[in-house]
């Protein structure tokens, strides 16, 4: 992973671009990657529940319970390359940036091809030791006719959401209640659980305060214009102490092949 440019006023405000060689961008895409679209944790539980039951004294297996396993065990994806650009953002935000994302959405799913609600990106953060709720929004874009590409600057575009995200408090109150909503489900002393403490005292302390962030997701040549043109307005609009960061990860491989390379037999 190389940083290719950078422009920091402090460390909760300004904006970075990296890149990933092919073979690093292969190994996230078959792995972390995958796993979060898969959402490994959960489906692996299910897989083993189900499982039990085959050996369960007096259990009678029915074809569909056979069926559902084998439903499962596939791990074939399926997913519009917008869905792979989020979760790279969450994987990239995990391990580099002290982000944590304790809830994969996809166990909120009813649909499995709807739209996530509110933000792309729903989680905590830290900075200077202080754990803060962050709130985000990923795009991905080829785009190479402007620069920043119109999923920056249109009107559902990434400076049009933090915008919103800093100046609609309701909307931010029904992320937190979303995160409260699901760390209920987790015991005394879970990180989870630490983190929203540690993040709802940050929220409602004199000065306020949290982190916003947007992810450009990029598979075209890189360009610190793809961000440092939106950060310029965005900075004047959403003001100190609100953290606001911009990252642009730019990846070797083109969308689409992102998911022959997900679903390619590994050994």
């Amino acid at each position: 992973m190389l940083l290719v440019f950078q422009h920091n006023e402090s460390n909760s405000r300004g904006y970075l671009g990296i890149s990933l060689n092919e073979q690093e961008c292969r190994e996230h895409l078959q792995g972390l990657v995958k796993g979060n679209l898969l959402d490994r944790e959960e489906r692996d539980d299910t897989l083993a529940q189900l499982r039990a039951k085959i050996n369960e004294s007096g259990f009678d297996a029915t074809d569909g319970l056979m069926a559902d396993i084998q439903a499962l065990e596939d791990e074939n994806i399926q997913v519009q390359n917008f869905r792979v650009g989020e979760a790279f953002a969450e994987v990239i935000l995990e391990q580099e940036f002290s982000c944590r994302f304790y809830w994969n959405e996809l166990r909120d799913a009813r649909n499995p091809s709807g739209n996530k609600t509110g933000a792309d990106l729903v989680g905590f953060i830290k900075v200077e030791g202080q754990v803060l709720f962050l709130f985000g929004e990923v795009k991905t874009s080829s785009e190479t006719a402007n620069r920043p590409p119109q999923v920056m600057t249109g009107s559902d575009g990434i400076e049009r959401q933090l915008r919103d995200l800093y100046s609609n408090r309701s909307k931010r109150q029904i992320l937190i209640s979303y995160l409260k909503n699901k760390v209920r489900l987790f015991p005394e002393g879970h990180p989870f659980k630490v983190d929203f403490d540690s993040g709802l005292r940050s929220y409602y302390s004199n000065p306020e305060d949290y982190q916003l962030i947007g992810v450009l997701i990029r598979d075209v040549k890189l360009d610190e214009r793809d961000l440092s043109l939106s950060y310029g307005r965005l900075r004047t609009r959403i003001l100190e102490p609100i953290g606001l960061k911009l990252l642009a990860l730019y990846l070797p491989i083109q969308q689409k092949d992102w998911l022959n390379i997900i679903n390619e037999l590994t050994e």
